[in-house]
């Protein structure tokens, strides 16, 4: 008896084969890290003007009962208010340095993200440096104004051209950039008007807090609108 085979050896082995994970590409990564961008963005443009607001507040209240001549003031900052509204001055500078980088990063057309982050930087950090020195002692109280204010003032620079920067790449409101003008030059007025200036710069900063990212949408593919 003759008997057939039951099973043919198989001309192939099937062997179980991986399939290839797709590289993160430029559009993957930018929608994985774009809304904690857009949100430490808004976090900032909303909490540096309120500082600013609340360091204009204890400046003031710091200087009640001292002459009106700046030169007669020489206890002002010595204070624990005074001292305590210097750190919140640094605090507010050196956010609106980090809010300085975050907007540069986002300049398409505008090569300013290093060299206005380089500015910001600086500034913060001879604001930094000034604050404590005076207050451990090793600067003296009587500095000129250029020096006191000179860090604040090359952080607003920065700040302002790269507002101004986003309002030519249509990103931020006209109105915003103009009323952010207005908040930077109520700063520089003798006045005492800082805390007018930070709810001002809060109303020009708005819609950062509420657009997730004003940059120009692409299609499905991440090709750019013509």
């Amino acid at each position: 008896m003759t008997t057939s085979s039951l099973s043919t050896a198989p001309d192939s082995v099937a062997t179980p084969t991986l399939e290839a994970t797709p590289a993160p590409t430029a559009v993957s990564t930018a929608l994985a890290t774009g809304p904690r961008r857009a949100d430490a963005t808004a976090a900032l443009a909303l909490v540096a003007p309120l500082l600013l607001f609340a360091h204009g507040i204890l400046d003031w209240v710091d200087g009640l009962g001292l002459p009106a001549d700046p030169a007669d003031r020489a206890t002002t900052g010595t204070t624990s208010l005074g001292i305590a509204a210097g750190a919140v001055l640094v605090a507010a500078i050196g956010l609106f340095c980090w809010l300085t980088t975050s907007l540069a990063a986002r300049l398409r057309h505008v090569p300013l993200a290093i060299p206005a982050g380089v500015l910001a930087a600086f500034g913060a950090g001879a604001a930094g440096t000034v604050w404590l020195g005076r207050t451990v002692g090793l600067l003296d109280r009587s500095l000129p104004t250029a020096l006191t204010s000179g860090g604040a003032v090359l952080a607003g620079v920065a700040l302002s051209l790269v507002l101004g920067a986003l309002t030519l790449e249509g990103r931020m409101p006209v109105g915003s950039f103009v009323l952010a003008g207005v908040a930077g030059a109520t700063l520089l007025l003798p006045w005492g008007l800082e805390p007018l200036a930070g709810l001002l710069l809060l109303i020009a900063l708005a819609p950062l807090t509420r657009s997730p990212d004003p940059t120009p949408q692409g299609d499905s593919h991440g090709n750019e609108p013509a």
